[in-house]
């Protein structure tokens, strides 16, 4: 069941084969926000050494954890669903070769 980071290379079409500024910005801030509104930590309690939610974001997206999807749009109106997972995993490939 496993997939190689490669072949999450060949599945993104749409956008550069790894999560943007603006993408992790975005998810980063809306994930703060639900955790700040009440929403669970989706990372152990004894992995928490802050209250602030920004740092808590960070880390559940740094450790993948996030079940989140990026939807990228073209001009013409085609798009593309892309788990964050697939991103993340595309762009550590990239990075570490």
């Amino acid at each position: 069941m496993y997939k190689s980071e490669e072949s999450y290379l060949d599945k993104i079409k749409i956008g550069p084969p790894k999560l943007t500024k603006y993408e992790r910005a975005r998810i980063i801030g809306a994930r703060a926000l639900q955790l700040t509104m009440g929403a669970p930590p989706l990372i152990p309690p004894e992995m928490i050494n802050t209250s602030d939610p920004l740092e808590i974001a960070e880390k559940e997206l740094r450790l993948k954890i996030l079940p989140i999807t990026i939807r990228r749009r073209l001009p013409t109106g085609e798009y593309q669903d892309i788990p964050l997972k697939w991103l993340l995993e595309a762009e550590e490939a990239i990075f570490s070769s």
